[in-house]
């Protein structure tokens, strides 16, 4: 495939997971997908054969992006803490972002969402899930007091999805820039799983 079928594919993925995300797969129209983004209603069947193809390369793109993000993070040479925070920030910058994907994201990861369930629950077998991998390895190495690390690091993936704003209904979200937020899970954190006798 050539560049400029690659960047129109990525394109139509992202028109995609718009529609997808505002309107489910239902009611998603693959007409209306093909129209905004820029092409033929029939052109779109050159790239995806079905709507159900496009949902799930959809679907695995949500994947790709979020752990993409989070390798980007691990990858570095800092403290558990400070990997935190960042992974934290990342979360939150890619709201602003990526808003349609979080919102895919979250359905699957939260709202045990039924369509096609059987091949999005493979695709999302390859998530990654870095506060979980943060916490563990924390937890091993006495900086953070819990028996559960991977419960708590859902727990503190669910805090934040409290604070992105694409997710919650409009009177629920503060408004706070995106390191503030990181910030005071942080501090939750630090109050609430940190040993208080070994920090990194």
């Amino acid at each position: 495939m050539d560049d400029s079928k690659k960047l129109k594919r990525e394109k139509i993925i992202q028109i995609a997971a718009k529609e997808f995300a505002e309107k489910g797969y239902d009611a998603a129209n693959i007409n209306e997908i093909a129209v905004l983004s820029g092409i033929g209603k029939g052109s779109i069947y050159l790239y995806f054969k079905t709507k159900k193809e496009l949902f799930l390369v959809t679907m695995q793109t949500v994947v790709d992006k979020f752990n993409e993000a989070s390798q980007s993070v691990m990858n570095l040479d800092c403290s558990l803490m400070d990997k935190l925070k960042l992974c934290l920030e990342s979360l939150f910058k890619f709201d602003d972002e990526y808003a349609p994907f979080i919102i895919l994201w979250s359905r699957y990861q939260f709202q045990n969402y039924p369509d096609f369930q059987d091949e999005v629950s493979e695709i999302f077998k390859g998530l990654r899930q870095p506060f979980c991998e943060i916490l563990k390895e924390g937890a091993e190495k006495g900086i953070f007091k819990t028996p559960h690390p991977e419960v708590s690091g859902y727990l503190v993936l669910s805090m934040a999805c409290m604070l992105i704003p694409s997710l919650q209904p409009k009177n629920l979200v503060f408004d706070l820039p995106a390191e503030e937020k990181a910030q005071f899970l942080i501090d939750f954190v630090l109050n609430g799983l940190a040993s208080g006798e070994k920090r990194e």
